[in-house]
């Protein structure tokens, strides 16, 4: 099945890893084309599957933002800036969907079924439902602005060619070699370890969130590195896997409970605080869990791990 076609990206096309045999500028060029025909996929779905494959945009937005801040330091300026500030836009514009179509699920994947809150839960549920589907409806049938949001999609795939290439040349290759991405992969990685410190003291929603995308760049760029390593860099990606999925339950909660104070008619009829003490709970047992794994994960400096890599990219100078 074509990805440019599918709402639903196939498991292969998710996958940022880079190939033996094959430079980093031909990997970098093979997966962010990939990435973005899964971005294009939303124009092609169906509408009852329209959701999902917003929610999988989203996803390889935030793969190619990963790509892009992999190379950073050796591309130009103003395409890092330029494309990176243009993939953000993208996903700030569809983000009301995704937290729409969340938010008519994550009470009943979250929440312990045999609460006490039960038949509150179930109303909550077919009211979310109800506004999930208003909402989406307002975005997704706007033919115009999902003309405009495919249209920006489509220029940046074809702006990304400037990310496999010496910044100030047209048809040089980035240098297959560790130096390429040191800076980019230090500086996430030293980024995510601050976050996880900050959090450690500070768990509040904005800086929990912030820490999220920061261990999800690194997920991705560990990933497309993989075969330096594989059962090492395995292991990480899928240690950041798990962090990040507990952060983005953390997150979706919190914004659950943002919608119960600003939607009075969701909730005004309603005995809800045994629900929001459950919302709760379950948040701190999350964010409990992701520090005890962040702080695994981000025992070392930044210059420890970076030293790692360097050696192991030693060991693979071809891939």
């Amino acid at each position: 099945m074509d990805s440019t076609t599918s709402p639903h990206a196939e498991p292969g096309l998710t996958s940022v890893r880079f190939f033996a045999g094959e430079t980093l500028s031909e990997g970098l060029t093979r997966v962010v084309d990939a990435q973005f025909g899964i971005t294009l996929a939303v124009a092609e779905a169906p509408r009852d599957e329209q959701a999902a494959a917003v929610h999988e945009t989203r996803k390889a937005i935030k793969r190619l933002r990963a790509m892009l801040r992999l190379v950073r330091d050796s591309i130009s300026h103003d395409s890092y800036h330029t494309d990176n500030a243009v993939l953000k836009l993208i996903a700030a514009e569809l983000g009301a969907v995704r937290d729409s179509w969340v938010m008519s699920q994550i009470l009943d994947r979250l929440l312990p079924h045999d609460s006490e809150a039960a038949a509150t839960v179930d109303v909550l549920v077919d009211r979310l439902q109800e506004r999930y589907l208003a909402e989406s409806t307002a975005i997704l049938g706007n033919e115009a602005h999902m003309a405009s949001i495919v249209d920006q999609l489509v220029n940046a795939r074809e702006r990304a060619a400037r990310w496999s290439v010496v910044a100030g040349e047209q048809s040089v290759p980035l240098p297959h070699e560790f130096a390429t991405v040191a800076p980019g992969l230090q500086r996430v990685y030293k980024r995510g370890r601050r976050g996880m410190r900050i959090v450690a003291d500070s768990p509040t929603d904005t800086l929990l969130h912030v820490w999220r995308k920061r261990a999800k760049y690194l997920r991705h760029q560990v990933e497309a590195l993989n075969i330096l390593d594989p059962p090492q860099l395995a292991a990480m990606e899928a240690d950041l896997e798990r962090l990040t999925d507990l952060l983005g339950d953390d997150h979706d909660l919190a914004v659950l409970l943002a919608r119960f104070s600003d939607d009075p008619q969701l909730t005004g009829d309603l005995e809800i605080n045994l629900v929001i003490d459950a919302v709760w709970r379950t948040r701190h047992q999350l964010q409990a869990d992701a520090i005890e794994l962040g702080r695994k994960l981000f025992a070392d400096h930044s210059s420890i791990f970076l030293a790692y890599i360097e050696r192991i990219w030693g060991a693979n100078p071809t891939f």
